[in-house]
């Protein structure tokens, strides 16, 4: 049975999420829905980027998402296809699919043009129900891709927060709070030598391997599952307790910093063991 996955901004208060739920089975009855997350802060593009590309390892090939925060509905920005790695996106081309496209090794993307396979009428204001989620299901029940629309070559690529290497240490921030208010940063977290100093808002923090590194009430940082580091109270509540929000700066030094480097660069995920292996 096909999987579609939904990732969005809905949140559970209204029927949003119910009719993408509707619209696909409408057209696909025999497709698994997996609900992501649909409490992606309203309108946080990057953050909702960042969510999706931590998630595609889990899912196999064929997998179909269904990503929409969608600050720019109605608007002049196209709907699109892509075909990521093996599994498919339906998103709207507003950087969304950033974070995917950036790590991916194949990839392929179209405009959805193909009207037929809409939900009439297409209402201005939820292109989720009326576009995305028919597409999906019709994606779910058979139909070949190259029937939504033409391939494209610019889709939209938000210029994300990278970490950077400079002055003897390594610069990042927060990119994503989660529900336990753990901070997750930008700094990619494998191969981190002994002996690193986590600042933030110029207070350290203990690097530790789990939550338990620390007693209940304590603040520290740790390789989180996401492969970055994060910064978290045991038991408690990090973005509360020290006020933490995205974009705050996060600073490593210490024995995982390679001397004599300060030169600017953005850590990527070709940069060499000791700048930090990135998933």
């Amino acid at each position: 049975m096909p999987i579609v996955t939904l990732l969005t901004d809905f949140g559970h208060q209204d029927g949003f999420v119910g009719c993408l739920h509707g619209v696909i089975l409408t057209r696909c009855p025999s497709a698994t829905i997996v609900d992501l997350c649909h409490e992606i802060r309203p309108y946080d593009v990057p953050g909702a980027s960042f969510l999706l590309e931590g998630v595609r390892p889990c899912f196999g090939p064929g997998t179909i998402h269904v990503a929409v925060v969608d600050p720019g509905v109605g608007g002049p920005r196209r709907p699109v296809l892509a075909l990521i790695d093996g599994q498919f996106f339906v998103a709207p081309d507003n950087g969304l699919l950033t974070a995917p496209l950036e790590r991916a090794r194949q990839s392929a993307v179209r405009e959805l043009t193909a009207g037929e396979f809409w939900r009439h009428p297409v209402s201005h204001s939820f292109h989720g129900r009326d576009i995305f989620a028919p597409v999906a299901g019709h994606l779910a029940a058979g139909v070949a891709p190259d029937r939504f629309g033409p391939l494209i070559a610019d889709p939209v690529r938000l210029t994300l927060p990278r970490a950077r290497h400079a002055h003897g240490q390594v610069q990042g921030e927060v990119i994503w709070v989660d529900r336990f208010g753990n901070c997750v940063t930008n700094i990619p977290g494998e191969s981190l030598a002994s002996g690193v100093c986590v600042w933030h808002a110029g207070q350290p923090l203990a690097f530790v391997d789990h939550f338990g590194g620390v007693p209940a009430g304590s603040s520290a940082a740790l390789v989180g599952s996401s492969g970055y580091v994060e910064l978290f109270v045991n038991q408690g509540d990090f973005a509360k307790s020290r006020s933490a929000r995205v974009g705050d700066e996060v600073i490593l030094d210490g024995g995982a910093v390679e001397s004599g480097q300060d030169d600017g660069r953005h850590i990527g995920p070709s940069e060499s063991r000791a700048r930090f292996d990135s998933l």
